[in-house]
């Protein structure tokens, strides 16, 4: 089989503060990860406290730290060193071939698309901890061919909203169906640009979406990293 990921963002419309940060490591015990942040700090978006989040977080995953370990971890320190101020929102998606399995931690309710034996599910996936709402919850779904799990930030998920035009969750459930053949990066973009339409193409938020795909491998054991960057 082959872990094959896309990932497609887009800042908010005229603002030179971004909140989103996605990184992408490949995981000491084999496997990679997509760590998506998004930081405020006293209500206000922040792009310094989305960074350092998710570098923490990488940096204990190549330590060979568990995803919920590491992310609890660096959420209880950020409450610490910012009294409480600072905001993190956290969605960690890993394909952990250690345990097998793929392996989801965030400490939101953003919803998340899940494809499996071709059907599909969208859900919040509940994702505060009982105890402390600030930690997150793990949840772990074996590896199995032809999945398919996106997740996605803020910005997606309340597209629409001040225009009275929310994104209608059914409607692109039934794109990604449709059109699971694409490749990642193909499904990954529509998504973005069905957002972008429900905010009449100025996104009131940054966007992200994140897509991961357990298929057929390609034959070749070649690893394979495209980014594109607009400046």
């Amino acid at each position: 089989m082959e872990i094959q990921i896309a990932i497609a963002k887009v800042d908010r419309y005229s603002s030179p503060e971004q909140g989103d940060q996605v990184e992408v490591v490949e995981r000491p015990n084999g496997g990679i990860s997509v760590i998506l942040g998004e930081g405020k700090l006293n209500g206000s978006r922040s792009k310094f406290v989305a960074r350092k989040a998710v570098h923490r977080v990488l940096s204990l995953l190549l330590e060979g730290i568990h995803d919920g370990a590491a992310s609890r971890a660096v959420l209880s320190a950020l409450k610490t060193e910012y009294h409480g101020e600072a905001e993190f929102s956290l969605s960690l998606l890993s394909c952990d071939l250690q345990s097998q399995t793929i392996v989801l931690t965030k400490n939101n309710d953003l919803p998340v698309i899940m494809v499996r034996k071709n059907k599909g599910s969208y859900t919040s996936y509940e994702g505060h901890d009982e105890v402390d709402p600030q930690l997150p919850n793990v949840y772990q779904f074996p590896i199995e061919d032809d999945f398919i799990i996106i997740m996605f930030s803020d910005g997606v998920a309340t597209a629409g909203w001040e225009c009275s035009q929310p994104l209608e969750w059914n409607s692109l459930m039934e794109t990604v169906l449709e059109e699971q053949e694409l490749p990642v990066q193909q499904l990954a973009d529509l998504i973005l640009n069905q957002a972008i339409g429900q905010d009449l193409g100025q996104p009131h938020d940054d966007m992200s979406v994140v897509v991961m795909q357990v298929g057929k491998s390609s034959g070749r054991p070649i690893r394979r990293l495209s980014v594109s960057l607009p400046f």
